[in-house]
């Protein structure tokens, strides 16, 4: 049996019992760019596969007037943050390059998200299967460059600890409030038939306060 990463700060030994949201493949909502005619799509936080997501201990799932969905997932407190999210390029408009982002809120108790996390975006073979190869491999070797805290919120500790040059923060201009972190870029090309995986990481520290509404794919802005 394979056993993973305690998942909270009271926990130092290896727990075998690591729960996810859906595993299926998605089937996302889907609105079309008025200006471009492109395709784009929101994942909803249900058919994301969040670490530990369906355990009330670590995750609180929620309704929200303001999420596009009838459920949004707050964090309560977890060590190995991991959400992972999927779509199949045939959606995709072809010829057409999409970025991903992570859309979320950060509630009045946030820690621990000022700690850069690994934000990737990869093509994988179609039916993928999550644990091959496994989070650690696919991510050996990024960068952490992800701060989900807004970058005037933690001034003091950026000086201290992070290279501004090397990181990057959440969009806080979105029409609807919410923050976006940009996750990857992925180039659609003719015919594809694969499915694109985002992926939005950090497993060295504790941390708490983030609110997931999910994950949107959408054309790039030229």
């Amino acid at each position: 049996m394979r056993s993973y990463p305690a998942p909270n700060l009271l926990q130092s030994t290896p727990n075998p019992k690591r729960s996810f949201t859906s595993l299926s493949l998605t089937t996302p909502s889907s609105s079309t760019m008025a200006r471009c005619g492109k395709k784009c799509y929101m994942i909803a936080a249900r058919r994301l596969r969040i670490a530990w997501g369906e355990t009330p201990r670590y995750w609180k799932w929620k309704s929200l007037p303001e999420s596009r969905f009838k459920e949004a997932v707050k964090l309560r407190v977890v060590c190995w943050l991991e959400i992972r999210g999927r779509i199949e390029t045939r959606m995709l408009s072809p010829s057409t390059t999409y970025k991903a982002y992570l859309v979320y809120k950060l509630t009045g108790h946030t820690y621990g998200l000022h700690w850069p996390a690994v934000v990737t975006v990869g093509a994988r073979a179609y039916g993928f299967d999550y644990e091959c190869p496994g989070l650690k491999e696919i991510t050996a070797g990024i960068k952490h460059t992800a701060i989900l805290v807004p970058q005037r919120k933690i001034e003091g500790q950026l000086a201290r600890h992070h290279d501004i040059n090397e990181v990057k923060f959440p969009n806080e201009s979105r029409a609807d409030g919410w923050l976006e972190m940009e996750l990857g870029e992925y180039h659609c090309q003719e015919d594809e038939d694969g499915e694109l995986e985002m992926i939005c990481c950090e497993t060295s520290m504790g941390k708490s306060g983030l609110l997931v509404q999910g994950i949107e794919v959408r054309p790039q802005r030229n």
